[in-house]
């Protein structure tokens, strides 16, 4: 495998992880849809109903977490404190950071066209190629 890539392992935990923070999604939006029906907000009891919420954002607070792991690598991400394995783990990242830096000043650069001088016949200076008279000497061109 290539350091460009990015292993089978870190790209199942990301897709764990959008799986645990959808769940808690869903939890945590049910509850809303239980204040709407009123006999089932009684039938799980109080406490459970104010669960629902609590665990919805915990795992969605769990599931991002999990995905910045998988994005980033165990280093990339400060779990594991070494700058070696932080740049090998975030190193697809940066090149595409790079390539898109690259792309976006290569997009803004100026490209100019190519200037053409005129020589002018009587001093031999060299003037623009539009020009009428010479910069130099003042005869026509």
């Amino acid at each position: 495998m290539s350091k460009k890539e990015i292993s089978d392992e870190r790209k199942t935990l990301y897709y764990v992880g959008i799986g645990v923070s959808t769940i808690g999604f869903i939890l945590f939006i049910s509850t809303f849809f239980s204040f709407m029906n009123p006999e089932s907000m009684f039938d799980s009891g109080p406490g459970l109903m104010m669960a629902k919420p609590v665990i919805g954002v915990l795992m969605v607070g769990g599931g991002s977490a999990i995905r910045r792991i998988a994005a980033r690598g165990a280093a990339g991400s400060g779990l594991i404190l070494d700058p070696d394995k932080a740049r090998e783990d975030l190193s697809p990242w940066s090149k595409m950071a790079g390539g898109m830096l690259n792309d976006a000043l290569e997009e803004t650069s100026v490209k100019s066209e190519p200037i053409i001088k005129i020589k002018c016949q009587n001093c031999s200076a060299l003037n623009d190629e539009d020009s009428k008279f010479c910069k130099e000497c003042g005869k026509e061109i």
